[in-house]
């Protein structure tokens, strides 16, 4: 493992170029990754430092090939290495098992903690038989281990009747900052229809249970080791609740009703508890153009002073030590970036991304409790992800290793950032990832889900793998987008099918005229509302785009609206959030046909792959089925897929290279 030490780190200010993590011969040409290396499991999966920040965990699995991946029988092999933070000693290598392990922490300085998930049991693959098919759902666990490999043991192992019944036993809601031989988790109990919350013993396993959920419950979070808030979702998921508690209290009072999908839209996000009891750190937007950072008392039900706020940018998260002092806030400006209370933090934070370069974001992961020695994680175009270590005092930094450490740097396509004026005078910010390739390369536009959602700086796997193709990548975050505050999102409300396709296509105009694109070979994809922004720049621009894909969609925005309706009734969070976004259907009839790509099929000249979840509650499937239908109906050249089990996102592996493969192959022919 390379060390890497600055010792006139913070005085100068002026470091040379990011560091060369993955070591090996520099290849007279370079050659993109095949999409088996991309999809390729991480052989180093997460790291964690202890909270006298002496010893680092890392957690590791040996590599093998996609196709043993794939081979049910192929053994797997997941271990630790354990090392004293900045010291050459050899590390100590603890196995784990045939097991993917996907977290690790300390629970206290002597003992660990594991997230395993297990796809095989003595040989068999794990999964539940209906009828004479066979699912395969892996188990997560959570185990506890000494930090020299002794006294294994498998959380919540007295509660065996739940546990053989339960695919994940791995939901730790609390490390227990007073008690540190201690957590929080929560369990579903079979038996009683409810989520359970369970005190643990993280020596010897043993789990009591503290009190149950209702039917929905979905999970607490703690403070100290009392739940001060639940959360629940209504029958179909579509809309969270959150309840608080205040300690010393028993009553449970409702403070937000929410709708649950993969926006940035909630104008009320709980980031983290706080020292304070009964009060938590939360992102708002209530009365402030921005989401900004504030405590809220869970007694009186009101906010308290902000705490940290960023001109055009949203307060997205917060960093906290492993007593809860609060740290820093995080934004996005391009890439992570933080407010920091404490002002001598700034400087050294300034360091970490001179050194490691402005093509990668840089996260704090953890922190000991003396705030001296952090762990550090980083991603990039050119980076799926590294490790480090620094120590604040010495300004040393230590790389630990990469996820994916074939995967280097010069076989990995750069991001630029391009600011574009639009056609109305407006700026927005755009991310073009550039191929390997030479000359005037094919151009796929890849809008954003959410909409409220945005892109960054960063690994995007859809991105790398048509990269790899040589192709050039677009990622426009139009207005209407998430993260640059209340009145950005608002400019792309009730403006779908104009405003929000103007922006896109203002930014894949400005790639076109620096002559970098061929622009006989442009492609449009998107999933979610990137999916609808492919379909419905199709029918925009039905002489420019070969081809257009569209993963799980919306088709035509009035039957979205009255699917909505339907399973939430017209007064829950969800359908008010879509009627503001998209427009209502009685007064907005119109505007929503014309906005509706399903209503204008005929207008499309493209090909058109559709793929979607058969499961998804958030867009359902429908949507792709009734845009397959008008297309065969105006005879357009189309093709879907159904995905058997699957939802919105979060897709199996397999589904997941089933839509990569499908759609580089379809956009490949549409190039031809």
């Amino acid at each position: 493992m390379a060390r890497v030490t600055r010792r006139r780190l913070l005085a100068t200010g002026a470091l040379a170029g990011p560091l060369a993590l993955a070591a090996g011969p520099v290849l007279a040409q370079a050659t993109p990754p095949s999409l088996d290396e991309l999809l390729g499991r991480p052989t180093l999966t997460d790291t964690s430092l202890s909270p006298d920040g002496r010893l680092i965990a890392l957690a590791r699995e040996t590599r093998q090939a996609r196709a043993k991946e794939k081979d049910k029988e192929a053994p797997r092999q997941a271990y630790l290495m354990i090392q004293e933070a900045f010291s050459e000693t050899p590390p100590r290598r603890i196995d784990v098992g045939d097991c993917q392990i996907d977290a690790v922490q300390w629970a206290n300085n002597d003992r660990l903690l594991i997230w395993v998930r297990l796809d095989r049991i003595d040989g068999k693959p794990v999964g539940f038989r209906n009828g004479a098919g066979f699912t395969p759902i892996p188990r997560r666990r959570v185990l506890a281990i000494d930090a020299d490999g002794g006294n294994l043991k498998v959380l919540m192992e007295n509660q065996s009747k739940l546990m053989r019944r339960v695919f994940d036993g791995a939901q730790i809601v609390d490390l227990i900052a007073s008690d540190d031989r201690q957590v929080l988790m929560q369990l579903y109990d079979w038996v009683k229809d409810e989520l359970t919350l369970f005190r643990v013993d993280v020596y010897s396993g043993a789990a009591e249970p503290v009190e149950s959920g209702g039917r929905y419950t979905t999970g607490w979070w703690s403070q100290d080791g009392v739940a001060i808030l639940r959360f629940s979702r209504n029958r179909l998921g579509t809309v969270r609740i959150i309840e608080g508690r205040a300690p010393g209290t028993k009553v449970w009072k409702t403070v937000r009703r929410q709708r649950v999908g993969e926006a940035l839209d909630a104008d009320f996000e709980v980031l983290a508890t706080s020292t304070e009891p009964g009060v938590v750190l939360v992102s708002s937007n209530e009365g402030k153009p921005t989401k900004v950072l504030r405590t809220f008392d869970l007694k009186t039900l009101t906010y308290g002073p902000v705490i940290a706020e960023q001109p055009d940018r949203d307060i997205s998260g917060v960093f906290i030590d492993k007593d809860r002092n609060y740290l820093g806030a995080a934004y996005v400006d391009d890439r992570r970036a933080y407010s920091f209370p404490d002002p001598a933090l700034g400087p050294h934070f300034k360091a970490l991304n001179k050194i490691l370069g402005p093509e990668r974001s840089v996260v704090l992961a953890d922190v000991d409790t003396a705030r001296n020695r952090f762990l550090v994680f980083a991603s990039g175009s050119r980076d799926p992800g590294s490790w480090y270590a620094y120590d604040r005092a010495a300004a040393n930094l230590k790389a630990l290793g990469a996820a994916r450490p074939w995967l280097t740097e010069s076989r990995l396509p750069r991001c630029e950032v391009l600011r574009v004026k639009t056609r109305d005078g407006a700026e927005i910010t755009a991310y073009l990832t550039v191929p390997l390739a030479t000359g005037p390369r094919p151009l796929v536009i890849m809008p954003h889900g959410g909409p409220e959602s945005r892109d960054q700086l960063g690994w995007d796997l859809f991105a790398q793998a048509f990269a790899a193709e040589g192709w050039l990548v677009l990622q426009p975050n139009f207005r209407g987008s998430g993260g640059y505050g209340r009145a950005f999102a608002e400019a792309g409300h009730r403006h779908w099918g104009d405003r929000m396709q103007e922006d896109v296509e203002d930014a894949r105009d400005l790639v076109l005229a620096s002559g970098r694109a061929d622009r006989s070979r442009v492609a449009i994809c998107g999933a979610s509302y990137g999916g609808y922004a492919a379909l419905m720049g199709a029918v925009r621009n039905p002489a420019l785009y070969r081809s257009a894909v569209s993963i799980a969609g919306v088709t035509d925005l009035a039957e979205m609206l009255a699917y909505e309706a339907l399973d939430d009734g017209k007064d829950s969070p969800n359908y008010e959030y879509w009627v503001r976004s998209m427009g209502d259907p009685g007064s907005d009839a119109a505007p929503l046909r014309a906005a509706s790509p399903r209503r204008r099929a005929a207008e499309i000249a493209a090909p058109v792959l559709l793929l979607h979840g058969a499961d998804d509650t958030n867009v359902p499937a429908s949507q792709s089925r009734i845009m397959a239908e008008a297309l065969k109906a105006a005879g357009k050249t189309h093709e879907m897929q159904i995905f058997k089990d699957e939802g919105h996102g979060g897709w199996e592996p397999e589904t997941l290279e089933t839509m990569l493969t499908r759609s580089i192959a379809f956009m490949k022919a549409s190039f031809a």
